[in-house]
């Protein structure tokens, strides 16, 4: 008989990882960064938020998942439940 396989879904704070937000590390200067998104915008990266993350450095072109937050007063958008996107394997 066959063995019946569930999807696996990994979940970050109550959150699935296909409801996060996949961007691009465009400028990084050791304390805070920024992440471009597919559709072109940027979002801010914190250094509050990297730390919660556990994550001590950045490289310009690394991949991050995160969920992104509106903006206040005329700032960009940012991002929280930060976490490192995996690569896929060459």
């Amino acid at each position: 008989m066959p063995e019946l396989t569930q999807q696996q879904t990994n979940i970050v704070d109550g959150k699935a990882d296909d409801e996060l937000e996949l961007g691009t590390v465009v400028s990084w200067n050791g304390r805070y960064a920024f992440a471009r998104l597919d559709d072109g915008s940027d979002v801010y990266v914190g250094a509050p938020q990297l730390a919660r993350a556990k994550i001590a450095w950045l490289e310009i072109g690394q991949r991050l998942c995160f969920e992104v937050r509106p903006g206040s007063h005329k700032r960009r958008p940012w991002a929280a439940k930060i976490r490192l996107a995996e690569t896929p394997a060459p």
